[in-house]
């Protein structure tokens, strides 16, 4: 699996959609954006968001 900034994924638990992001630093996370605010997930290395994305997401178009 390769990541790609700016993907989007769907949490297969909650059916929420959320975009794929990479910092400057080369961290990624996942960003939603509801009718609660614009949340984050904690930032992590490469390696441990595609275990993240595996175990839990599936990508949207």
């Amino acid at each position: 699996m390769r990541l790609r900034n700016g993907d989007f994924y769907t949490n297969v638990f909650t059916n929420k959609l959320y975009r794929l992001n990479e910092d400057g630093d080369s961290n990624w996370y996942l960003s939603l954006r509801d009718e609660e605010g614009y949340h984050e997930t904690e930032k992590t290395s490469g390696r441990d968001m595609i275990r993240l994305v595996e175990g839990g997401y599936k990508k949207s178009n």
